[in-house]
């Protein structure tokens, strides 16, 4: 810390600090899932360059970075947040076992002056302009940072700790960007390649073709065999190469409550709602009392919860409730009433639009409102009539509109509704752009609003509930021996449910819907999980007792039929409906080969192709066929060939060579600059690549 304290020693005046983000290069695409155990130093989660990664190194690595997040955060992470933390701490081994020894080889150091410089020299760096960057004005002030560790001891500790963890970051953050520049400044785009990028950009093909759709023979008539399916993935291995994976059938037994558990949910929201209504610290009462945050509404009466908004009257100081909603026992309390903000009205209408703009259409549809409303006025049900004679989409409601506030409605009718004092039926059609409107009042205009608090109970089920279903679920799991039992038992037990889950990752948290599936998942990676054997135990995720059969492992360099075959089935009849709709297609001309498939066929010009397309007008996505334009000369025409989304003919009618010029310095500063964006993750890879890093977490954690 000596470097720091020679900064601060330079510094000014004191100032708060702001917490620094901790994340320069712990970044990875893989996530793990929820809370592990702690194991003992023997066993091994992986390996890192030859070097061994224990379970209890791994979990030290993971305590600092969850320390790390708290000093940052001031909180401790969410089980969710977890995910990426156990990421970053993986990442974070692989940085000091890969990465390192490759800065000390180098011999890539960073100095004190250098310290200096990234803190309040002419480099500072990004993640402290960020941090001492004023909100309002969006400038970086550098004199924040020297008043703030002048001052840094009379700063909270926790706060103080932050910061020093920041600065022990430092240096790693300076040797891995020095590193990764020696590489990615090293790029070089020739002049050659320059060439070939500007001749791609500017070398343009215009072509005449014939384009017979895969789409208009139908599917069900191609039905590739087994073989079939075997050649072709045996020759496209690297295609379908993915990563390890695991396919597990299961049955689920729902945890859901009881009507004995109802019944004590609400009597329990029952004997607390008279001491609702008496207590005065009504929001800390209600939170109290409620599993989630108190719920304090400040509504118009059209966003009154559905159970208040349907009462005949709301009072000040009364209780509602319970009621059921969304699994849960709700109680209601209003608090107050008063008129302010917006006005707010509910209306119905029926709407009569004209055939045309014309007079005599409009004249029309006014005579027929006029009918209608006469009708109503001698007794007919407005709603009845909105469903006949309605032409807009409140017709299936009795031309309902709910509540709106000013502004929402067409000028005409807001004016009529507003205007109107009372609730019913407004004694004229009203006229907008959209027609003539017959109008029903339901709720005159109001800037009403209603202060309302609630308590919700989630209704969940009992230990008696619980240990009802769990008997049942070890009933079923005592005849499973095999995937097939499944299937064969199901009928015998009526809460059971068999799903599948397909491509389950490594780094997978959940299961289909189940969240937090985590343990499972470790289940199936793990080495004595043996494929068609029940797991050993019953599992308990979420709200449902799991009992799992492995019947599907994935090997990342040898890809199953099983797992891809769907994939493979689409490739292999694209081939088979090639063959079919080449073979019909006789002639030396495009013109006559589209006879054989009348209209079906597809004959058009493309213009200004040029070789770095992706795609040609009325084939669609084709990369393989812009290919093959430019593999054909002026005047000629290809044979038929299979392309992404069917086959075609392409005959060249212009080729224009890409004009002369010997400047390619466009072309050259484009390449580079995509080289260099994505060097440092190459970088990375290659490094991971070269130390051979193995994640063996799954089976641990």
């Amino acid at each position: 810390m000596a470097i720091v304290s020679k900064i601060r020693e330079k510094s000014g005046l004191a100032v708060g600090i702001v917490a620094l983000s901790l994340a320069f290069f712990i970044v990875g695409s893989d996530v793990l899932g929820p809370n592990s155990v702690l194991f003992g130093n023997k066993q091994v989660v992986g390996e890192v360059a030859g070097e061994e990664v224990s379970a209890q190194d791994y979990q030290d690595q993971l305590k600092q970075i969850e320390n790390e997040y708290f000093l940052n955060s001031g909180k401790n992470p969410t089980e969710s947040e977890m995910v990426g933390l156990r990421e970053q701490a993986w990442n974070t081994i692989i940085f000091n076992k890969a990465h390192k020894p490759e800065f000390e080889k180098l011999g890539i150091t960073v100095s004190d002056a250098e310290l200096e410089d990234m803190v309040q020299g002419n480099n500072i760096h990004s993640s402290i302009k960020q941090a001492f960057t004023d909100p309002n004005t969006q400038k970086f002030d550098q004199q924040q940072i020297v008043n703030f560790l002048k001052n840094i001891d009379k700063v909270p500790p926790q706060q103080q700790a932050a910061w020093f963890n920041f600065e022990r970051k430092l240096p790693d953050d300076r040797q891995r960007l020095k590193f990764e520049n020696l590489l990615t400044k090293t790029n070089y785009v020739t002049t050659a390649e320059a060439k070939r990028e500007y001749e791609t950009q500017t070398a343009k093909a215009d072509v005449q073709f014939l384009f017979v759709p895969f789409a208009i023979l139908p599917d069900s008539s191609f039905k590739p065999s087994d073989s079939q399916l075997k050649d072709y993935l045996a020759k496209n291995k690297l295609k379908y190469k993915g990563s390890d994976s695991r396919t597990v059938e299961y049955v689920q037994f729902t945890i859901t409550p009881s009507d004995a558990d109802n019944f004590e949910f609400r009597r329990e929201l029952e004997e607390i709602r008279d001491e609702f209504k008496q207590t005065e610290n009504d929001t800390a009462f209600a939170k109290a009392k409620s599993d989630k945050d108190e719920q304090l509404l400040i509504v118009s009466p059209g966003d009154l919860p559905a159970e208040l908004a349907s009462a005949p009257s709301l009072s000040v100081g009364e209780v509602y409730g319970p009621f059921m909603k969304d699994n849960n026992y709700v109680l209601y309390k209003v608090l107050d009433v008063v008129n302010e903000g917006d006005f707010a009205a509910k209306a119905s209408h029926i709407l009569f639009k004209s055939d045309s703009p014309s007079d005599e259409d409009k004249k029309k549809a006014l005579a027929n409102a006029k009918n209608i409303l006469k009708d109503i006025k001698g007794g007919q049900s407005f709603e009845a009539m909105a469903a006949i004679h309605g032409t807009d989409g409140t017709k299936d409601n009795g031309g309902d509109l709910g509540w709106f506030t000013s502004g929402r409605m067409v000028k005409p009718f807001e004016d009529a509704v507003f205007k109107a004092q009372t609730v019913g039926l407004l004694p004229e059609p009203v006229e907008t752009d959209f027609g003539y409107h017959l109008i029903k009042i339901t709720a005159p205009k109001t800037n009403l609003k209603y202060k309302v608090v609630s308590i919700s109970r989630s209704i969940t089920a009992g230990d008696e509930t619980r240990d009802s279903i769990y008997r049942v679920a070890s009933e079923f799991k005592a005849i499973v021996t095999k995937a097939a039992d499944l299937d064969s038992n199901l009928k015998k037990f009526p809460g059971a449910q068999k799903l599948s889950a397909k491509s389950i990752q490594k780094s997978s948290t959940n299961l289909n819907d189940i969240t937090d599936a985590r343990r499972l998942v470790v289940w199936a990676f793990k080495d004595d999980t043996k494929p068609g054997e029940p797991s050993g135990e019953i599992f308990e995720l979420n709200d449902r007792f799991v009992i799992p059969v492995l019947t599907g492992v994935t090997e990342e360099n040898n890809p199953k039929l099983e797992d891809v075959k769907e994939a493979v089935e689409n490739e292999v009849r694209k081939q088979l409906k090639a063959e079919q709709i080449i073979e019909k297609l006789k002639g030396a001309s495009i013109e006559e080969m589209a006879k054989a498939y009348g209209s079906s066929a597809i004959v058009n010009i493309a213009t200004g192709i040029t070789l770095n397309s992706t795609s040609i007008a009325d084939i669609g996505y084709d990369p393989k066929s812009v290919g093959r334009v430019f593999g054909i000369q002026k005047g000629k025409q290809s044979k038929p060939f299979a392309g992404e989304n069917g086959v075609a003919v392409l005959k060249v009618t212009e080729f224009t060579p890409a004009p002369e010029t010997k400047d390619f310095a466009a072309q050259k500063q484009s390449l580079s600059q995509k080289a260099q964006s994505k060097g440092g993750y190459f970088v990375n890879e290659a490094l991971k690549d070269i130390s051979k890093v193995k994640d063996n977490r799954v089976r641990f954690f």
